[in-house]
């Protein structure tokens, strides 16, 4: 079996509403939909997520494709070796490219093997994965709303944004945990935004609330300042924007500087490196998570066969699906108390619908990441609040 094309789709599907976060405000999900050819006929989907999505997408169809057409896309760690070697001065933005290609490798992989991913993964140790109710920056009233329509749909852990006014992101913990009760477990995401010592001081006010763990308080290149949060604080942090690539988490344990990675296939450079993440983790003993930049139900379901492989991901794990107004799929994906069953379908279990993929993909415009459109002023400010 030989591939024969790479054909890729930037799409973007709105969101419902806004997402504020400490680093700007998103108003859609964009991603970049690789799909491998082959001269049996058989197909293999994958996503890319990321920053900046026309870039991913001149690095697949430019950069990487050569380097896989006539290839047997049984020859998988040949291949990404091969692209690891390609894009090593400019490894971050091509990880993103290589996590679409490789998704794709392995769902056309599966399908051949007629087997989930999940066993080429290591076997399933879940039956289904857990995902929280994700709440982004608003006033207090409107997250304890949310936090209420997610207990009451069975989510038992939720995820807040903070970052940009601990005073008001005091009140939103506090309102959020008077509406879901003790039981529920809630984590925040400060997104890099504090200094060290406003890091110590925000958690301090805030851990009163039982918090579940803080996520990536501090810069993501200070891991001596993140160390030094952990030590000064009774609630587990978790290193997300630092916890990029195997080398970023050999640097986190090494200072001991969190208790848990966010573990990302897109920013690893795939489900396959990101594995890697997890093991090591494993060995020393510290939890994962899975992050999200906003995947589809393409790459949340790549996300489910990671983390059903797996047995570090004790908690609930990142997904904005439900503020999407759609998806790529024929049938949406289920959430039963806030957790996808595992398909048991060949490959990932795919089932593209190719008329939402052209709705979506009709008129592309990208979206910055880091900016807030109704506030032009706006500037994150990465380490830097006091």
């Amino acid at each position: 079996m030989k591939i024969t094309a790479i054909h890729t789709k930037m799409i973007k599907i709105p969101f419902h509403k806004g997402e504020k976060w400490s680093g700007g405000t998103r108003y859609s999900a964009p991603s970049l939909i690789v799909q491998i050819e082959t001269d049996e006929g058989l197909i293999g989907i994958g996503e890319s997520v990321g920053p900046t999505i026309p870039v991913i997408q001149t690095v697949v169809d430019k950069e990487f494709a050569p380097f896989l057409i006539g290839r047997d896309p049984m020859e998988l760690e040949s291949i990404l070796h091969r692209l690891e070697e390609y894009c090593v001065n400019w490894k971050q933005i091509g990880y993103y490219g290589m996590a679409g290609v490789e998704m794709a490798l392995l769902d056309l992989r599966g399908k051949i093997l007629n087997t989930p991913v999940y066993n080429l993964l290591g076997g399933k140790v879940k039956q289904e994965v857990a995902f929280s109710g994700y709440i982004f920056i608003d006033k207090p009233e409107n997250n304890a709303e949310e936090a209420r329509k997610f207990a009451a749909a069975g989510y038992t852990e939720l995820k807040l944004k903070v970052g940009r006014d601990i005073d008001l992101d005091t009140q939103r913990v506090k309102a959020v945990r008077e509406a879901v009760g003790p039981k529920m477990k809630i984590r925040i995401d400060a997104n890099q935004n504090w200094s060290v010592p406003t890091a110590i001081k925000a958690i301090r006010k805030m851990e009163k609330y039982d918090l579940q763990m803080v996520e990536q308080p501090t810069r993501y290149d200070d891991v001596d300042g993140m160390a030094a949060v952990a030590r000064a604080v009774d609630v587990p942090i978790i290193a997300d924007e630092g916890c990029a690539t195997y080398e970023d988490a050999l640097r986190l344990i090494d200072k001991r500087a969190c208790a848990c990675f966010l573990v990302y296939p897109s920013e690893a450079g795939g489900i396959l490196k990101a594995k890697q993440i997890v093991d090591l983790a494993n060995h020393a003993g510290i939890w994962c998570v899975t992050g999200s930049w906003a995947e589809t139900g393409i790459g949340t379901l790549g996300n489910v066969h990671m983390v059903a492989s797996s047995r570090n991901f004790p908690f609930a794990n990142d997904t904005h699906l439900k503020f999407m107004k759609g998806d790529l799929l024929r049938e949406e994906l289920v959430f039963n108390n806030g957790a996808i069953a595992v398909p048991d379908r060949p490959g990932f279990g795919i089932d593209l619908d190719i008329t939402k993929l052209d709705r979506f993909g009709e008129n592309f415009e990208r979206e910055m990441v880091f900016y807030d459109p109704q506030d032009p002023q706006f500037q994150p400010r990465i380490g830097q609040l006091l």
